[in-house]
């Protein structure tokens, strides 16, 4: 299928973008003079990509693509002011297809000042990426050839809070978050206000012990969409039956006006425990009587000198701003960075390593961390797992993945492009293994297979099977130069019915 042509004036080098980019750097850089913690990385990476079915569609045409990349990234880790950010212009250019040239900025970035020591804080994010987030057609959602502008969407949100101490153990949080969605074509524009507080103290009574929280959350949306808000308080007691086991429960009330505008309202209660057996190992189970039935939240893990193990299973209502803030880039980031702390411990190597893991791997976006956009919130079950083992030379990583998301609001539904639109139910199963191998002290050998199958239920029904593999050599070229060559193999079947075969060879400099 035809991606839709870019809008007219862009140009190949967006001049306007690259001094957006540029001036970006030398705002940060002046900063740097005064802390040298401050660490920033311009770069430009090339990028050459011969694909034999450019529209990842039955046609099947072939076509060379070209991308030049300036980009700056720039990280604090110490003091009062930390995060990280990375900014790239994106200029791509393909041989046959001219109408689908484009120039864009990429954009990822988090971080946290501490603006009154050890009591105001200021968080921040924001994300600029073109992905496709449709589960049955197109491309993966993390495929770099993802492209058009129609794919394009933003998010962008602030977050002070205050953290509150009392008595000997006593702590607390009150945070208000304004976190801004738009840019997807199958969604409206939307702004998402959230207000919390919590409060919490261990050993209140010796062993027995007291927490409590609140949240509430209202979201507006444009093009004539009613908003709809929620809100959750909860109380309980814990008790600390060891030092490294702690037991919890809790009552409560919740509301919201997910259905047709009618509020709905009901009682809580829950029960769960805290486990940490060591200090590299946790264990957290919460399950609770909620509006939709039960809820769980759970989440382990373990880190060894050789492994690492992960598990997170959450049963709860979910909607878009909860996709932008958990993205699978973020997730595989860091799970790959885990894997491989001990094999590349220079960070700044490692993150490029994994970086380039992200880019063979192709599907990796394409899970539960991500999914899809709608406006309609959502009864969502969540579960990934995770599995790490690292050796002299040899990094293995297995990842599995399972979202279910029922639609609790049709009226919401503002475009047909919607996933929503169609299915009141939206399935998505996968898993994923990758071997890194070091070669030698300048190259290292990746191969990636992956493995998913998204089904959507309602007025109509539809299903996707897609398969990918990929085989990279990567090198390092010099002190601040590497180079890459790639082969990547994917097939669709169902909705979408597709194969591609893409042979890709990447340059990167750093400054």
């Amino acid at each position: 299928m035809h991606k839709p042509r870019e809008a007219q004036g862009v140009q190949f080098f967006s001049t306007r973008r690259l001094a957006l980019v540029i001036a970006g750097g030398a705002l940060f850089s002046s900063v740097a003079v005064a802390q040298s913690v401050v660490r920033i990385t311009p770069s430009i990476d090339t990028r050459m990509t011969y694909t034999d079915n450019v529209g990842a569609d039955a046609s099947a045409n072939s076509d060379f693509i070209f991308e030049v990349s300036p980009a700056i990234r720039i990280s604090r880790q110490a003091g009062r002011v930390t995060g990280s950010m990375n900014a790239s212009l994106r200029n791509v250019m393909y041989m046959e297809e001219s109408d689908r040239n484009s120039s864009f900025i990429s954009f990822s970035g988090r971080g946290e000042v501490e603006a009154v020591e050890d009591l105001l804080f200021v968080e921040a994010r924001g994300r600029i990426s073109r992905d496709n987030l449709s589960l049955f057609s197109g491309r993966s959602s993390s495929d770099a050839l993802n492209t058009s502008s129609a794919d394009e969407s933003r998010s962008f949100a602030i977050a002070p809070r205050m953290e509150l101490r009392f008595g000997n153990t006593g702590t607390g949080t009150l945070r208000y978050q304004s976190q801004w969605q738009n840019g997807t074509g199958s969604t409206s524009g939307q702004r998402v206000d959230t207000w919390s507080a919590s409060g919490q103290d261990g050993s209140a009574f010796g062993l027995l012990g007291w927490f409590a929280s609140y949240d509430q959350s209202d979201s507006h949306y444009d093009d004539g969409v009613r908003d709809v808000s929620r809100d959750n308080g909860r109380v309980g007691l814990s008790y600390t039956l060891t030092p490294q086991l702690v037991l919890r429960a809790s009552v409560g009330r919740e509301s919201n006006d997910y259905s047709s505008g009618s509020r709905q309202s009901g009682s809580t209660h829950g029960v769960g425990f805290d486990w940490s057996p060591t200090a590299r190992t946790s264990l957290s189970v919460f399950t609770e009587e909620r509006l939709f039935g039960r809820g769980y939240d759970v989440s382990f893990r373990h880190q060894a000198r050789r492994s690492a193990w992960r598990l997170s299973y959450v049963r709860d209502f979910t909607s878009a701003d909860d996709v932008f803030t958990g993205s699978a880039e973020d997730y595989y980031f860091d799970l790959f960075s885990t894997a491989l702390a001990n094999a590349i411990p220079d960070p700044a190597q490692r993150d490029a390593a994994v970086r380039q893991l992200l880019s063979q791997l192709g599907v990796a976006g394409s899970g539960a961390q991500v999914g899809f956009l709608t406006n309609a919130q959502s009864l969502s079950r969540r579960l990934n797992a995770s599995m790490s083992l690292t050796g002299v030379r040899n990094t293995l990583t297995f990842s599995v993945y399972r979202s279910d998301r029922s639609r609790l609001a049709p009226d919401l539904i503002a475009s047909g492009l919607d996933q929503f639109a169609s299915f009141d139910h939206v399935r998505d199963v996968g898993a994923s293994v990758s071997l890194n191998h070091q070669l030698s002290g300048l190259s290292t050998l990746s191969v990636a297979l992956s493995r998913n199958k998204a089904t959507g239920e309602g007025t109509s029904s539809e299903q996707t099977r897609r398969t990918g593999l990929s085989v990279g050599l990567s090198r390092k070229l010099g002190p601040k130069s590497s180079g890459s060559l790639s082969y990547r193999h994917q097939r669709a079947n169902g909705t979408t019915d597709f194969t591609e075969n893409s042979l890709t060879a990447t340059l990167g400099v750093r400054f």
